[in-house]
């Protein structure tokens, strides 16, 4: 059973009593530290590996949207506040920042079930990611157009829309780079181990899908829906290559 590390980040006490009691019904995670300071729980991070953190909001010194805007590492986040409603508008700003779950301190063991499932989905499509970036890692590729005499890494764009003679790269950085370049131009560079036609007119980079159905895929925070003709092949080779880039773990 795959294990899990998780910090309680609380200046209560009670709240990490509460969180530990309740995880004792979950034996693959185990509680690694506890803090009533979130600076030193940044200091802690620093040399330690975690995958989950439960945060509280109003606490000393830093809160806890400042702790996440001084969190460095890529790790998921529950936020536990006493005051939901006060905070639930400026929570969801963190979406980006691996935000879990968003709780009344009050319901948390109701919510617990919730919380796992949806961490350990997001945490295996996160592994996903991760294994197709170490696949094509020692494969480097560039976009045929350079963007100010410097190269374009295929890994870095998300999408591909061409409209016209027009072709718009949506890049990991979030800009996006326009070129006067067709379909047939695109479709013939392309690799299709990479990339998916997905509609007459947008590609996809299969390395960035965090999710798909049977009609729509996900990229970041968009979704895409995917052409009725194509939709079996496309999630077929979406489900073989799933099942590939488990295949090791």
């Amino acid at each position: 059973m795959q294990k899990f590390n998780y910090i309680v980040i609380d200046d209560e006490l009670p709240s990490h009593l509460i969180v530990r009691k309740y995880f004792k019904f979950y034996s693959n995670y185990i509680c690694i530290g506890t803090f009533f300071n979130p600076k030193e729980a940044l200091i802690f991070l620093e040399e330690y590996e975690v995958d989950l953190i439960f945060l509280d909001i109003e606490m000393p010194e830093i809160n806890g949207f400042q702790f996440l805007e001084a969190l460095k590492k890529n790790i998921f986040v529950v936020i536990l506040t006493a005051y939901p409603e006060k905070y639930s508008l400026h929570a969801h700003h963190y979406i980006d920042k691996n935000l879990v779950f968003f709780s009344n301190k009050t319901q948390f063991l109701y919510y617990l079930p919730k919380i796992i499932a949806r961490f350990e989905k997001l945490y295996e499509e996160k592994k996903i990611i991760n294994r197709v970036n170490q696949l094509s890692k020692n494969k480097v590729h560039t976009f045929p157009k350079r963007l100010k005499n410097k190269s374009i890494l295929l890994t870095d764009i998300l999408t591909v829309t061409v409209i016209g003679h027009n072709t718009v790269l949506r890049m990991k950085n979030g800009k996006e780079n326009i070129f006067r370049m067709t379909l047939r131009e695109i479709m013939g560079f392309l690799p299709e181990s990479n990339f998916l036609h997905i509609r007459r007119n947008v590609i996809i980079n299969i390395a960035h899908i965090t999710a798909f159905t049977d009609t729509t895929v996900r990229i970041e925070d968009q979704h895409f829906h995917i052409s009725i003709r194509k939709q079996e092949e496309i999630v077929e080779k979406l489900k073989i290559q799933k099942q590939e880039l488990y295949k090791d773990y």
